[in-house]
């Protein structure tokens, strides 16, 4: 079936072009337009190492490959001197054993402990004649290939490497050295704290280059928790990301980073106070606009789908409108780069698109599923309002399907087979079978190797009155045995589903007279197969009713065995700055990662920035010495950022990032458009898994 044209609004269009064109400019200014061809047997690379804007003479200066697919990863192709006014001029080559690959490229500049670092380029056809290497390419390296530093060396994953260049590109322009576009201008600059915080890692690293005993300092303070001191201030910067909190028991004295911050500031906005973590959260709309309005690229984003390349699609609730409008059910889908510009063709149209909620997946096969919860705003129920805003009343029955390149494969009412109902959750298993949590009839619909022909639906308790779920399914997960999780929103319960359908258990809110789940939300498999929750303990989902909001006091998450069913010792684990938990998702080291929507309920404000949580799994091995499975990573505030609003969804790709969906305003009224219109990536957070995710998560750092 063909796909409905759609005119994007003109506004939207120049934006999102406008975007698109700087952003690439940023990750290849002064690339393309000065870039060699494939370089010959040898090549040079004339550029200058500089700190604060001034040349810094006598750093070596060397020029590494990191080789992705095959060894070694890590080769030196050239070195050189700056001379007194930091200019350096380097001479390379490709070893001939090596010809035949494309290497990443990166530059590593060094005076006594001093060292400053840029990723340059991800082939050798497109290698600039000219870089800056100074602390703002440092921190952009350290951030986004923060996963896969050993000292000086880079070395991880194919995609998660390649992809790792443009983020870094992001954060700065390793041509110039200057500020990234995208990190200096809307909906980033001086709109977030992301800018200033960035520029406070780099006078941390500008005052390790001034004086070497604060390279000392550095390297202490950016230890891992109960670790050694970093070896190399590459390496402390992606030691800093990968924990990025000082709590007062780690630091009784302050943060020791933003200390070194204070002591060289010659970039500038930096901070003025220490923040709840180091964190980079940057923000995208879809092009250089932060304000909200009817030609905005999305409005509502709920969850994502990662593919194995890195990229990423995501679902939307709702048609973009001013704050103040009302908003109707959502009729886009997205699909975002793996440094997080939109795809020529976003959004995509069609399928029965409608009002899409949380669930969004990726099958083996490559194929999109959105299901269509159908959030709309309570006036978009009369055809003619909706007709208005170019929407039409939701159903709240249907599943989407796209194929890879946003063709709809579904009909314009999508695939409603198998009592669809305010479907949530949607998830796909390793043999393709689609599962759809039906948050308004207490049952789940699996559709049998992703066919809808063969739909069948399963009850997960009595059938309730129409309209009116007293389970609520929300949250859907796939453990190692292909037994499908579903996590009941206002049952506090979780069923269990056997891979050919079967309920084959109904796990209880209460266990040995503890209260184990309340309000539970989002869900999800950690690398072993056991089952984490995210306890509200506010949500009642719209699904149609929500009469039953819980006092959102003891917000918490809750482990269960796969093999036992049981709570693990302990459960629920609480702190770690929980607050809303909705969204939760375990990485590839086993850390768990939870997605607060918002710090206080919907309907009361706060000044408080949203925050992510962080946990140790199972697998303590990742965790900080001294901690035991459930206890928390993060510290009481989590790592909050201004640049965060209520967050439903978020995954990881495999470069390490954490994609997070702006989904509700902070100040969200209910009634009246209360979606957000960014999505946020905390820049090489956390440990990389394969993509797509299908069952529970497998690391990435090697492939």
């Amino acid at each position: 079936m063909s796909k409905p044209r759609h005119r994007m609004p003109s506004r939207l269009l120049r934006r999102t072009l406008l975007a698109a064109v700087a952003v690439c400019g940023m990750v290849f200014a002064g690339t393309v337009a000065t870039a060699a061809a494939t370089p010959p047997r040898a090549s040079v690379l004339q550029g200058t190492v500089e700190s604060g804007g001034a040349g810094l003479s006598n750093f070596s200066v060397s020029l590494y490959a990191a080789f992705v697919d095959r060894e070694p990863r890590w080769v030196p192709l050239g070195s050189a001197k700056s001379d007194k006014k930091g200019k350096f001029r380097l001479k390379f080559a490709v070893p001939h054993g090596l010809a035949g690959s494309d290497p990443l490229l990166f530059v590593e500049a060094t005076r006594g402990p001093a060292m400053l670092a840029s990723a340059i380029s991800a082939g050798l056809g497109t290698v600039p004649q000219r870089v800056v290497v100074n602390e703002r390419t440092t921190v952009a390296t350290g951030n986004a290939f923060a996963q896969f530093i050993d000292g000086h060396r880079i070395a991880g994953n194919r995609y998660g490497m390649t992809n790792a260049v443009g983020m870094a590109a992001n954060l700065a322009d390793p041509v110039t050295g200057a500020v990234g576009s995208v990190l200096a201008t809307a909906p980033n600059g001086t709109e977030t704290s992301t800018l200033a915080t960035f520029n406070s890692l780099a006078n941390a690293i500008a005052s390790c280059v001034t004086d070497r005993a604060d390279c000392k300092t550095l390297f202490r303070a950016s230890a891992p928790p109960g670790g050694p001191p970093s070896k190399t201030v590459l390496e402390a910067v992606a030691n800093v990301v990968k924990y990025p909190a000082f709590p007062p028991s780690r630091a009784p004295k302050g943060d020791p980073v933003f200390a070194l911050s204070q002591r060289t500031p010659v970039n500038q906005p930096a901070l003025s106070a220490a923040p709840t973590s180091w964190l980079l959260f940057l923000k995208i709309t879809g092009g250089a606009y932060s304000a909200q309005d009817s030609d905005n690229l999305m409005n509502g984003p709920g969850n994502f789908a990662i593919d194995e390349k890195g990229f990423v699609w995501v679902n939307d609730n709702a048609v973009p409108r001013p704050p103040g409008e009302y908003a109707c059910a959502g009729l886009r889908l997205l699909r975002f780069t793996p440094s997080g510009q939109p795809l020529p063709g976003t959004p995509y149209f069609g399928g029965g698109l409608n009002g899409a909620g949380y669930g969004i997946t990726l099958d083996p096969n490559g194929r999109v599923w959105v299901g269509n919860f159908g959030f709309q705003d309570p006036p978009c129920l009369d055809p003619q309002f909706a007709a208005e805003q170019g929407s039409r009343p939701a159903p709240h029955n249907s599943v989407s399907v796209f194929q890879v390149d946003g063709t709809a494969l579904s009909g314009p009412d999508g695939y409603t087979d198998g009592n669809i109902s305010w479907p949530q959750g949607t998830v796909s298993d390793r043999a393709g079978n689609i599962w759809i949590a039906n948050c308004g009839n207490d049952s789940v619909t699996m559709l049998p190797g992703g066919d809808p022909a063969r739909a069948v639906n399963i009850p997960l308790g009595p059938a309730p009155e129409e309209g009116h779920p007293q389970l609520k399914p929300f949250g859907a997960t796939v453990d190692a045995r292909g037994n499908v999780w579903i996590a009941n929103n206002r049952g506090n319960a979780v069923s269990v589903i056997s891979p050919d359908g079967r309920l084959i258990d109904t796990l209880p809110g209460t266990f040995q007279g503890r209260t184990v789940l309340s309000h539970p939300v989002g869900n999800a498999t950690d690398t072993k197969g056991n089952v984490w929750v995210a306890n509200s303990d506010w949500l009642d989902s719209p699904c149609p009713t929500r009469a039953e909001l819980g006092e959102a006091e003891n917000p918490s998450i809750t482990a269960f065995r796969q093999d036992t069913r049981k709570p693990f010792p302990g459960s629920p684990f609480t702190g770690g700055g929980l607050t809303l938990p909705w969204g939760i998702a375990v990485d590839g080291k086993d850390t768990v990662w939870v997605f607060n929507f918002g710090v206080v309920p919907v309907g009361q404000t706060s000044d408080i920035p949203t925050g992510i949580s962080r946990f140790c799994g199972v697998d303590t091995r990742a965790c900080p010495k001294g901690t035991k499975t459930g206890d928390p990573i993060s510290p009481d505030t989590g790592y909050r950022s201004d640049a965060l609003e209520r967050i439903t969804g978020g995954q990881f790709d495999p470069s390490g990032n954490i994609w997070l969906t702006n989904n509700w305003k902070r100040d969200a009224d209910p009634i009246v458009n209360p979606f957000g219109n960014a999505i946020v990536v905390a820049v090489g957070a956390a440990a990389p898994v394969r993509t797509p995710l299908l069952g529970p998560p497998v690391s990435a750092e090697r492939r």
